[in-house]
């Protein structure tokens, strides 16, 4: 009896190795969104903390009132067993089909591992005007949206080699211009499962405490 309860609260337990969220708040923001077309919908989201489809994100504003970052950004992680992480991205202009930048996962023992960010797939115009305003509902979709200005979440699945590694950095490049676009990132989150010495500890000291009580007392 005490073996079969044990399996059901082992079996209960599973799920909450999955996912364990943690936003990283950009080391360097250099873009106010605010001042774009659009822009006024955004300020109530800087600085904060924002949950979109299920995912936590912060968002920063800096001292001269930047909310988002162009160029080339490294952003430190030092997390053990990342299996997805996720970005918010839109951008200036976009040209249906332009590669406009990229998302690079750096991990240890030299684990990497690259996400173009393409007009139409995962990334569009801020805003929803004459330029590409298409994503393709599967590696992007949409996050904030004023009915105008809107910001999109990017959904990445690390290979499976990330999930006994540390992720070290995440760098985010920009390398679009007018008019293919020129995108921005606002915020990164990842998901990552625990250490491996928490939970077989924890399990290992559930198992003797419910085989202990099921032993027949003297």
């Amino acid at each position: 009896m005490f073996r079969f309860l044990l399996f059901l609260l082992l079996a209960s337990l599973a799920p909450f190795r999955a996912i364990a969220f943690t936003p990283l708040p950009l080391p360097q923001v250099n873009t106010d969104l605010r001042t774009w077309t659009g822009g006024g919908a955004y300020s109530p989201l800087f600085p904060g903390t924002s949950t979109f489809n299920g995912v936590p994100f912060s968002l920063i504003l800096d001292p001269s009132g930047n909310n988002v970052f162009i160029g080339t950004l490294d952003i430190p992680v030092g997390i053990y067993g990342v299996t997805h992480a996720y970005t918010l991205i839109s951008g200036a202009w976009g040209q249906f089909g332009a590669t406009v930048g990229s998302v690079q996962f750096l991990a240890t023992n030299g684990v990497t591992f690259t996400v173009n960010l393409v007009e139409g797939v995962n990334v569009r115009d801020h805003f929803n005007g004459g330029y590409n305003n298409v994503i393709d509902g599967t590696h992007a979709i949409p996050a904030f949206d004023s009915g105008g200005a809107r910001i999109d979440q990017q959904l990445y699945t690390l290979p499976t080699a990330f999930a006994t590694e540390t992720l070290l950095t995440i760098r985010f490049t920009s390398s679009g211009f007018n008019p293919i676009g020129q995108p921005f990132l606002a915020a990164v989150t990842v998901a990552a499962v625990p250490e491996p010495t928490v939970l077989p500890l924890l399990l290992a000291g559930l198992s003797v405490w419910c085989l202990g009580r099921g032993r027949p007392r003297s």
